[in-house]
């Protein structure tokens, strides 16, 4: 066993020791169009659409974007647009 897997299954075996149950990091099974081995968070974004947010957000700051930096901006729209629907919906603070 490689050291790398080594250390994953005492992790994951720590984690469930602490809880009893054992809560996948990452979506085994991804979707049509998605990578694999992404945590569930942000198993949503496609690999189409994480390069077409690197091209886009590249061109407008002239400088390469990274894969980390696409990854915060897609997460930034959400929770944007979670923002928007739940003030749509009269929700909010009070």
């Amino acid at each position: 066993m490689k050291a790398d897997e080594l250390k994953k299954k005492e992790k994951t075996k720590k984690s469930s020791e602490k809880t009893g149950f054992i809560t996948p990091e990452i979506d085994p099974v991804p979707s049509p169009g998605q990578a694999g081995g992404r945590p569930l968070s942000i198993a949503w974004i496609s690999d189409e659409l994480l390069a077409k947010t690197q091209e886009v957000w590249s061109e407008a700051y002239n400088r390469p974007v990274s894969e980390e930096e696409a990854v915060e901006i897609l997460m930034n729209v959400k929770h944007m647009a979670e923002a928007l629907m739940e003030a749509k919906r009269g929700g909010g603070v009070e």
